[in-house]
């Protein structure tokens, strides 16, 4: 099974990144599905959207428990729950990959894109002028898709839909680059909070996340 690589970017936190090589019936046939996940399969019509949510439940089972089971919150927010001990968790998918990031202690978000020109067309939408100013002309849709995937990881770490990516999800000027980090702050009703995005470049893909 290509688990493309896991790491741990935290002391309590595992990530695992998988390229998705195989047919339906074979990631089928690499986990344990319970009735009510057979009917989510099933209702899904495209076999790629099948493969991406499968694809991430193996990597899951790999990462974590392997009787781990990915439950969401009223704001959709998914989490494993095992041993009736929760563990935070994010995930995501894109073409030939998908990811995933586990922590024991608190919130974590990723994302992962892939690199074309549909990020340019929706930039000033997710993007403020001050953001966009420090965009890299010279690998322009690669620093955009950087962006995207850092707000869309800073996103998931709210749980909820509350977040406005272009007015309250903020980056620092950074500079492009096949992986580094980024300073950003998320602003809330009361409150700001300062983190750190990680990305890293995946073949055509970027990956981000972050840890609360």
């Amino acid at each position: 099974m290509p688990v493309l690589f896991t790491k741990n970017p935290g002391k309590n936190t595992v990530l695992g990144v998988w390229q998705i090589t195989e047919t339906v019936d074979e990631l089928v046939s690499a986990i344990d599905l319970s009735e009510t996940e057979k009917h989510v399969l099933n209702s899904y019509k495209h076999d790629k959207r099948k493969k991406h949510w499968l694809s991430y439940r193996v990597l899951i089972s790999k990462l974590s428990e392997a009787s781990s089971k990915v439950h969401y919150s009223d704001f959709g927010k998914p989490y494993l729950l095992n041993d009736r001990k929760s563990k935070h968790i994010s995930i995501t998918h894109s073409g030939d990959y998908s990811a995933v990031i586990i922590d024991a202690d608190t919130s974590v978000g990723i994302d992962i894109e892939e690199i074309s020109r549909r990020i340019e067309r929706v930039s000033s939408k997710f993007l403020s002028d001050e953001e966009l100013v420090f965009i890299d002309k010279e690998n322009f849709l690669a620093h955009l898709t950087i962006c995207w995937t850092a707000k869309e990881a800073l996103f998931k770490i709210s749980g909820n839909d509350y977040y406005d990516f272009k007015e309250q999800i903020k980056l620092f000027p950074f500079k492009y680059a096949p992986h580094g980090s980024i300073q950003a702050e998320l602003t809330g009703e009361s409150q700001s909070v300062n983190l750190v995005v990680h990305f890293e470049k995946i073949s055509d893909y970027f990956l981000s996340y972050v840890i609360l």
